[in-house]
């Protein structure tokens, strides 16, 4: 004998049937912004995110990973979701040059990097006699601006078009002019007997590979140096191997800086040691 329901109970429980129905279309709807998204995607969505970013003013710093964050909390994205999908990011970006290229157009939309000039070339140029110079991935202009300022006609490139931007308009701002180049180290066109100073300032130039030294031996005018800092090629015993490297040139200075001696500069720099040198072409 069949169980007969009251018409009332009946359409009572079809409401409820139908508001579950309608929640888990709602949950559904939203789940993609929440799931694990896989690293193929998280770049795609990143690629759009930096194209559709606005830059920040001149003189003004957010760092990329909390705009990038706040951005996907904004849009429902659980923050250790967000979080995640920004160190995917941060590590799948070195990939490829194009993918290192996108990631330096949001940072430099994002006024990265220091403001102030290098310490190391302020020490170094201390009475030179101003000349060429060229500011190897200027990022966005600190040293090209500085030099200019005192008198250098400055070149300098990036594979970033921000950065270059962001160059151009600091400089604009400074009241000085820059020849800025859209270029990459292995595409740039150092010349023969062009330059009086080239800075490679956290540029990810490697000074300890070989095949810097005949480009800068060709491309410096006798007289000429060459500034480097940065990190990641200074662990021992390094400097040893740094200094036959550039054996045909006078070394000025070179140091092997511990990690967090050097506070005012990239921050690379607090958690890794730093490799200071200058050379002369004699």
């Amino acid at each position: 004998m069949g169980l007969l329901v009251p018409a009332f109970m009946l359409a009572g429980m079809m409401r409820v049937m139908l508001g579950t129905v309608l929640f888990a279309l709602m949950a559904a709807a939203a789940f993609p912004q929440s799931a694990a998204l896989p690293d193929e995607q998280i770049w795609s969505e990143f690629e759009q995110w930096v194209a559709a970013l606005k830059p920040l003013p001149p003189g003004q710093s957010v760092p990329i990973q909390k705009r990038y964050v706040e951005s996907q909390v904004a849009a429902g994205v659980p923050a250790e979701e967000a979080a995640r999908r920004y160190e995917r990011m941060n590590t799948i970006r070195w990939d490829s040059t194009d993918r290192m290229r996108t990631y330096w157009d949001g940072a430099f939309k994002s006024g990265a990097g220091p403001s102030n000039p290098l310490r190391l070339l302020q020490e170094t140029i201390t009475g030179m006699k101003p000349g060429k110079a060229l500011d190897s991935g200027m990022g966005s202009g600190r040293n090209a601006i500085y030099l200019a300022s005192i008198g250098w006609d400055v070149t300098g490139y990036d594979m970033s078009k921000e950065a270059l931007r962001a160059a151009q308009e600091s400089a604009a701002a400074a009241g000085v002019k820059l020849t800025t180049k859209e270029a990459k180290h292995d595409t740039f066109d150092f010349g023969e007997d062009q330059w009086d100073l080239i800075v490679c300032s956290y540029n990810a130039l490697n000074p300890h590979d070989k095949q810097w030294p005949p480009v800068f031996l060709r491309a410096l005018r006798r007289g000429g140096i060459a500034v480097f800092q940065g990190t990641g090629a200074g662990q021992p015993p390094s400097l040893p191997r740094l200094l036959d490297n550039w054996k045909g040139f006078h070394v000025l200075r070179i140091e092997d800086v511990d990690a967090g001696v050097i506070t005012d500069e990239w921050r690379p720099s607090l958690r890794r040691r730093t490799v200071r040198l200058v050379i002369r072409k004699e």
